[in-house]
């Protein structure tokens, strides 16, 4: 079963069935991301968003705005990739990801599965686990 599967079974018709499936095309894309969570660090990073995810780190999960997550994610092609796997609009992506990235970065540096610079340990999840961990957090 997929991830973006588990996710529909899961999360039905919940309010947040949105945020969920994004969460769930999000850890499909980092599967095939350059860098995985690390590369996507790397892009919030360089991108300005620095600040973003040392609150995040430090357990401030609250939503983004999704306008930051458009200029953070700039030249990944994340937005539009994971729209595409969900049958989401960009919009709707933007939106499911200003509240499951600072959820997902908190649990991956959290546990140290990574840095906040988005160096890699030699500990990390196996997906469907980190799905589970992202999905009690937003249903």
């Amino acid at each position: 079963m997929g991830l973006l599967d588990m996710v529909e079974q899961v999360a039905g018709g919940s309010n947040n069935a949105d945020h969920a499936r994004v969460a769930g095309g999000l850890l499909e894309e980092l599967q095939q991301h350059p860098g995985g969570i690390g590369g996507l660090l790397q892009s919030l990073q360089q991108n300005g968003s620095g600040g973003l995810v040392q609150q995040w780190s430090n357990g401030q999960t609250q939503p983004a705005n999704p306008t930051d997550m458009e200029s953070g994610l700039q030249g990944t092609g994340m937005i539009d990739k994971i729209a595409q796997r969900t049958g989401l609009s960009p919009t709707v992506v933007k939106t499911g990801l200003a509240v499951t990235l600072p959820i997902l970065i908190h649990h991956m540096t959290a546990n140290n599965h990574v840095t906040p610079t988005g160096e890699m340990t030699g500990n990390q999840p196996a997906p469907h686990d980190l799905l589970s961990a992202v999905m009690g957090r937003l249903l």
